[in-house]
């Protein structure tokens, strides 16, 4: 699965370019403002391209193609349902952070808590994640379904989505340790300058979590198709 991932990285590799220059450039404007406010955009855009990955898997078909067969109709589910999912991860792992030792710190009790949040929303996506990628095709689009499909391929998929979505974070929580060896400033601009090197530290650890979200989307896709090919249903949806 992860050498399906980088032919579709491989064939789409202009989308690729355009989520990486947008993610620095929300990074930047936050940075700017002060303030978080790019989340929404930057979680939007995270789903978006896990849609496209699903649907070029599904259909055999590059981004551009997906995205007409889809359409802004099914999109929009798809975003809803995706966020419900994270909600619902996100309600899992808050007990890990209420229950934090305060002697911890700030900083390890939100690395610990993030941590959880991974593996909770794994394990999540690993039963329930065909949910929103069903809204591709329109069919099997009922949490039942998705429940079907996730539990006959639970461990194999909870094993490849924690190590998919978990890798990227640690190597680029690494990038950044290592650069802040060598006194850089996490900061992308500096006195109104670009800070080169962290530029080249964000651009990475944006393509890595590309690289992340599109090998969960691969994943997620392939226990779709063996849930539901062979169904008349499912055949004329994608066709």
């Amino acid at each position: 699965m992860l050498r399906e991932t980088f032919s579709i990285i491989g064939r789409n590799w202009s989308m690729y370019v355009v989520v990486v220059i947008g993610t620095m450039a929300l990074s930047i404007f936050d940075e700017l403002s002060g303030k978080t406010t790019s989340s929404g955009a930057t979680s939007f855009m995270w789903s978006y391209v896990a849609m496209c990955v699903q649907g070029a898997v599904i259909y055999s078909a590059p981004f551009a193609e997906v995205g007409k067969r889809a359409g802004f109709g099914r999109m929009f589910p798809y975003f809803l349902k995706t966020v419900a999912l994270l909600i619902g991860a996100l309600v899992i792992s808050l007990p890990i952070f209420m229950f934090l030792p305060s002697e911890l710190g700030v900083s390890v009790s939100v690395l610990l808590f993030a941590f959880a949040l991974f593996v909770a929303y794994a394990l999540v996506l690993s039963l329930l994640g065909t949910w929103p990628t069903s809204s591709i095709t329109g069919h099997g689009t009922t949490l039942v379904d998705a429940l079907r499909r996730g539990t006959a391929r639970f461990f194999p998929t909870s094993g490849r989505l924690v190590a998919g979505m978990i890798l990227p974070a640690v190597l680029s929580i690494l990038l950044v340790v290592v650069a802040s060896q060598f006194g850089t400033s996490p900061l992308l601009l500096v006195d109104g300058k670009p800070n080169v090197v962290m530029l080249a530290i964000s651009a990475a650890a944006a393509f890595l979590q590309a690289l992340g979200v599109s090998y969960a989307a691969v994943v997620v896709a392939r226990v779709y198709l063996s849930g539901e090919q062979g169904s008349a249903e499912f055949g004329t949806a994608a066709a």
